[in-house]
């Protein structure tokens, strides 16, 4: 992917995001008619569909940010385990939760698959593509701040299309997770300079969810998900901390 010249050329976030929605809405409508047309009702057989889903979105998005938006994703420090006391919690949590409850997991190598690309798909879009643009066109006088708010907002924003497959609760609980999420997630790659690390923490979120409810449906609750609001808010508060604010504001070029 071609490296963003900011000086010569202002792309606009939210158009990146809108061509982006109007991609994401015609891959699910192409294949919703495919699933009609061939009567796919099959376990596999849908799981297939999902993630022919999200290969369309990562082509999508990579199409979108070779021709428009032009941001570099980053994937310059392997070292993702020493950057950040962040990453090592986080992603430490869900390993020991996968190795306890391994027992209870459902079709393990299908959704790990199925994990791998939603969170390649995701991140991609939401960190590597529109978070990155959003810092880089900032016009007020904290880029880091702005884009990882109205990254996180949108990313959480996103997910209110689940509202056509579920009761509208469980998706506004899932949109405020979604945001809390696209917060923690937004740190992780602005600190490890490595759009790796919010893919597999992503991979391990979902992994976890999906593999343990068999059903990729928001199952969480309000008890769920206020906790991770407050855990998005304090990560916020510490790695804004003019120590890392250097280092990203180094590694992203602002």
């Amino acid at each position: 992917m071609a490296t963003a010249n900011h000086s010569k050329q202002i792309s606009k976030p939210w158009l990146s995001w809108a061509f982006w929605i109007i991609c994401f809405f015609g891959i699910n409508i192409l294949l919703a008619v495919v699933q009609e047309k061939l009567n796919i009702t099959f376990f596999k057989g849908q799981l297939l569909l999902q993630g022919g889903c999200e290969i369309g979105i990562i082509i999508a998005t990579l199409l979108i940010n070779h021709f428009y938006t032009k941001e570099k994703f980053h994937f310059s420090n392997w070292n993702i385990f020493l950057c950040s006391w962040m990453v090592d919690l986080f992603i430490g949590y869900y390993i020991i939760a996968i190795i306890l409850n391994h027992n209870q997991m459902h079709h393990i190598g299908l959704y790990f698959v199925l994990a791998a690309l939603i969170g390649a798909a995701e991140e991609f879009t939401f960190r590597g593509m529109i978070l990155g643009s959003l810092i880089h066109n900032w016009r007020g006088k904290n880029p880091i701040l702005g884009g990882v708010l109205l990254s996180s907002l949108i990313f959480g924003l996103t997910h209110a299309v689940n509202a056509f497959s579920q009761p509208l609760p469980n998706t506004i609980v899932q949109i405020v997770v979604a945001f809390s999420l696209g917060v923690i997630l937004a740190f992780m790659y602005l600190r490890t300079n490595n759009l790796i690390t919010p893919i597999l923490f992503h991979l391990l979120v979902d992994f976890t969810s999906i593999s343990l409810t068999n059903t990729t449906e928001s199952q969480a609750g309000w008890g769920a998900a206020l906790p991770i609001l407050i855990v998005a808010l304090l990560v916020l508060f510490f790695q804004l901390k003019p120590r890392p604010r250097t280092q990203i504001k180094r590694d992203f070029n602002l």
